[in-house]
């Protein structure tokens, strides 16, 4: 062999391990991002079955599905070596917060629609942190973005809420308190949309649940006398007329 070639083969093999392990990180954590979307998404199918009945152990079974999926992400920061003593996030969390971080949205987003049903205010990024928090470590950091970006999809639940309590008692309590929700959420964002291209794709897509939110409470003030006795049927036409402009907005 001849002089020095064993010093290289020697470091040319270290480089190979090196990135054989981060490949097989990033695959693992990608798995686990898609894991906790699956649940999280779940979560929020759940409470819209259960948001409008109010069921007394819709919120229970809630509580449990979330945190089902907060033992996933423990799972993950402990296995992956992400957890830190609470603070800012160490230099393995973030190289590869990318490839959990869309998950961490979805969950928030989750999360914040149960902290806003059952307490009727915006969850706080230290609550969103103090969930991933177990024997003093951080198991997994969420970044402010990505705090910010899940309570931008929340805007889109509160949406879908808000029809869904159309055919529910007194369904205009429900709305306002939506959208007042919403207009929160929209106002505090919009400065830093430029920013940020992936919130401003967002902001719009807020302000369009605003505004099909703004339309049916209109819808309902206008016609509510019409179906007193029949919100299943003032639920039908509340979404023609949601229908009819989102036809309107095409052409």
């Amino acid at each position: 062999m001849p002089p020095g070639e064993g010093s290289l083969v020697d470091t040319f093999t270290t480089y190979r391990d090196e990135i054989d392990a981060f490949h097989d990180r990033r695959e693992r954590l990608i798995k686990t991002s898609r894991d906790v979307t699956a649940l999280s998404k779940k979560l929020i199918f759940h409470l819209h079955r259960y948001a409008c009945t109010d069921a007394p152990d819709a919120y229970a079974s809630a509580h449990t599905k979330l945190q089902e999926i907060s033992l996933l992400l423990h799972r993950c920061g402990k296995d992956e070596e992400l957890a830190v003593p609470n603070g800012a996030p160490h230099d393995t969390m973030n190289r590869f917060e990318r490839f959990l971080g869309p998950s961490l949205e979805e969950w928030i987003e989750a999360a914040s629609f149960l902290h806003f049903l059952e307490q009727d205010a915006l969850i706080s990024y230290e609550d969103v942190q103090a969930l991933l928090v177990v024997d003093g470590l951080q198991c997994v950091y969420v970044t402010p973005m990505r705090y910010l970006l899940g309570l931008s999809d929340l805007t889109g639940e509160l949406m879908r809420y808000a029809i869904n309590a159309i055919a529910s008692h007194n369904p205009l309590a429900k709305i306002e308190r939506v959208l007042q929700m919403q207009y929160t959420i929209y106002s505090a964002l919009e400065p830093l949309a430029a920013t940020s291209g992936e919130l401003r794709k967002k902001q719009q897509v807020t302000l369009s649940s605003i505004r099909k939110v703004e339309d049916a409470a209109y819808t309902i003030r206008v016609r509510s006398a019409e179906f007193s006795n029949d919100p299943a049927t003032l639920q039908e036409v509340v979404r023609r007329a949601l229908a009819a402009g989102e036809e309107c907005d095409v052409t």
